[in-house]
């Protein structure tokens, strides 16, 4: 958190249930859940104090909530902003409603998502850059993201089988050039507040495979926290079955959670370029931080070299580490 003791936003993953089976996807061994929308508005008074942006987004297609458009107005009425994640399948039931939603202010659709065997769901993509360019005209405030996360490294020029093709559409559709972002670079402006956003295949954390780091950067818990459907509150927005869960809203305030000795632990390892938890050892995504976690290591380190060489001090005082407490 930063020392305003405030967060970017608040991940709250309001269905864990989706309408796919993409093969980037874990899935998740939890129960089918739909959180309740009265549970969903507690959520947003407790989040309300410590951010002014909620992402649904974890696992699950939220579009797919019965009660999607209660949802809805529970953020409009809470004063939050809504960042929204969503495969795009079902646009044809929520564009609408999407379209005319104050409280939102960014959508996110995982083009990667439409990937079928023979090539990709076309009518399904269709639907969405038909939404692009009615977003563009009623509501030019909306930022749109068309995600393809599916590079091998970010130089990689976005040509293969799927990419193309996509991409192809895309431009028809816009009326627009082929897209394709600069060697290096993540986003790129298509038109009006709609961006393609081209990043590279991850694997989920969870699993405690491969080589532990001791050292490491995430910005879990200082920048963002994540809400399970059945209330389990997560430092990451990728802990798709709660390993590292730090307790659950039905039991406790979010304030609280967020304030246990675990979560400041890992809170100040973070802060350190120190990983506390296996998981976060095992992790290959916070690898994507590792020049930060690297800078905040030799710091650490050299503050700690310097209490330990100064012998004129009488009382050592500790090393002044980061802290986002």
């Amino acid at each position: 958190m930063t020392a305003s003791g405030r967060l970017q936003r608040v991940y709250v993953e309001i269905t864990n249930v989706c309408n796919l089976r993409c093969r980037f996807c874990p899935g998740t061994k939890r129960a089918a859940a739909f959180m309740d929308p009265a549970f969903f508005g507690r959520v947003l008074e407790q989040a309300a104090p410590l951010t002014g942006q909620i992402c649904l987004h974890v696992l699950g297609e939220p579009l797919l909530h019965p009660q999607f458009p209660e949802i809805i107005e529970r953020c409009a009425a809470s004063g939050i902003e809504v960042n929204l994640t969503t495969n795009g399948v079902l646009l044809d039931r929520r564009a609408e409603l999407l379209l005319a939603a104050p409280a939102l202010r960014q959508v996110n659709f995982s083009l990667q998502a439409l990937r079928t065997p023979d090539g990709f769901d076309r009518d399904a993509l269709e639907r969405i850059l038909s939404f692009c360019l009615q977003a563009t005209r009623l509501r030019p405030e909306l930022y749109v993201n068309l995600r393809l996360w599916t590079l091998d490294d970010r130089h990689d020029p976005m040509l293969d089988d799927f990419n193309a093709p996509v991409l192809d559409l895309v431009a028809q559709r816009l009326g627009i050039a082929r897209p394709a972002p600069p060697a290096g670079r993540k986003s790129l402006r298509l038109l009006g507040r709609v961006y393609l956003h081209a990043d590279t295949v991850f694997d989920w954390p969870g699993g405690l495979t491969g080589e532990a780091r001791a050292q490491g950067f995430c910005h879990a818990l200082s920048t963002h926290c994540a809400i399970l459907a059945d209330g389990t509150v997560c430092p990451c927005c990728l802990d798709a079955d709660g390993r590292l869960a730090l307790g659950n809203l039905h039991e406790a305030s979010l304030a609280d959670i967020l304030a246990s000795p675990r979560a400041r632990v890992m809170r100040r390892g973070f802060a350190r370029g120190e990983l506390a938890e296996e998981v976060c050892r095992h992790c290959t995504y916070c690898r994507r931080f590792q020049s930060k976690a690297q800078r905040l290591h030799a710091t650490h380190r050299a503050q700690r070299k310097h209490s330990e060489e100064a012998p004129w001090t009488t009382t050592a005082a500790p090393p002044a580490t980061p802290s986002r407490d």
